[in-house]
């Protein structure tokens, strides 16, 4: 896509791993801002080869009690009004289960709002094990065996993420944050207030929050194991107003996550609605890239950061019908299709690299 009236735009260079006949990805606006496709046109964008298949069904699961698996690739939930119904995890072998035997029940807050138990930070780092929050304890469970453990943790818990060790939990509140021992059910209680905590990262990292203190700012904040405050850092965006929505992710020492892009200073020429994927440096929080998604049919939080691929490649969810995963390597603005994704389904990814 090329916008007439963009100061310097040009397109995008696809890397040999696509298909030289693939249409122009993105469009450069600004250094390190892109535009990207409508969503029309996302259905011809090339394709990132993943170990994902191309399109992903909630049908067909067989109980993991009866089939453990190795490795999940992906965790899914129906999201939505009424029952959502069982998570289910998709296997390194291809094979769908159902996580039976654990009675998982939806996520409510202090308000009474309710939400699917499956976040997309579920799914730890190896893919091995997943864990849920739930009124007053969190609920680990094992997909290589098919186990389960209920670890206490008394309150309105609604969000948990695994830290880069594979072994310590984040339990966000609305009013507070523990840190759990996933093995143990050691829970101790952190410093910092709810929800912001950005996830990923590799090991031996310290913790960051992301959050707005108001709608028009944003703030980072850098925390040790110990719980002390390192840093505090007001990011500062070339696009969109600084709401963020859904979960940020840590690689490589960027942050990544989904902005609303309306109102605010824009380089972006005549869009005037949009989502924005932003990457910021960790240690400065400035903004290091853009990728604006223009559409009037796209809806806030629509597009949420689901992860990284590898170190220059964020994935994002582009909602609607149909929901497609998509990939943008930064460092370039090329956009890839990764895999259809079930329509109206909580998503948790793991390591979608092959080899």
């Amino acid at each position: 896509m090329r916008l007439a009236d963009s100061p310097t735009a040009s397109a995008a260079t696809l890397t040999p791993s696509v298909p030289a006949s693939a249409v122009a990805t993105a469009t450069a606006v600004a250094p390190g801002i892109w535009i990207g496709v409508e969503r029309a046109d996302e259905d011809r964008l090339p394709q990132l080869e993943t170990v994902l298949p191309d399109k992903l069904s909630l049908n067909g699961a067989t109980p993991l009690s009866a089939a453990p698996i190795a490795r999940a690739l992906a965790l899914f939930q129906r999201g939505g009004e009424g029952d959502p119904g069982p998570v289910l995890a998709l296997g390194g072998d291809g094979g769908l289960r159902e996580l039976d035997n654990i009675g998982l029940t939806r996520v409510t807050d202090r308000h009474g709002n309710e939400q699917s138990a499956l976040d997309d930070t579920a799914l730890s780092p190896d893919g091995r094990m997943a864990a849920f929050p739930q009124r007053d304890e969190v609920v680990v469970v094992d997909l290589t065996d098919a186990t389960s453990r209920r670890w206490r943790v008394p309150g309105f818990n609604e969000i948990v993420s695994w830290r880069p060790d594979g072994v310590t939990l984040v339990v966000e509140q609305d009013e507070a944050v523990y840190l759990v021992d996933s093995d143990t059910g050691r829970v101790r209680h952190t410093p910092y207030p709810g929800f912001g905590t950005v996830a990923g990262g590799e090991p031996g990292t310290d913790l960051y929050r992301l959050h707005n203190p108001s709608s028009q700012v944003a703030e980072l904040t850098r925390w040790d194991t110990s719980g002390t405050l390192l840093n505090r850092m007001r990011p500062r965006l070339a696009v969109g107003t600084g709401e963020w929505w859904g979960t940020r992710w840590l690689r490589g020492g960027r942050i990544a996550g989904d902005v609303f892009g309306a109102g605010g200073p824009r380089p972006y020429a005549d869009v005037i609605e949009a989502e924005v994927i932003v990457v910021l440096d960790a240690e400065t929080g400035q903004l290091a890239a853009g990728l604006v998604l223009p559409g009037m049919d796209r809806w806030t939080g629509c597009c949420q950061v689901m992860g990284w691929y590898d170190e220059d490649t964020v994935l994002f969810a582009s909602r609607g019908r149909p929901s497609r995963l998509l990939a943008w390597r930064v460092s370039r603005g090329e956009l890839l299709r990764v895999a259809d994704l079930p329509d109206n389904a909580m998503v948790a990814l793991g390591d979608l690299r092959r080899g």
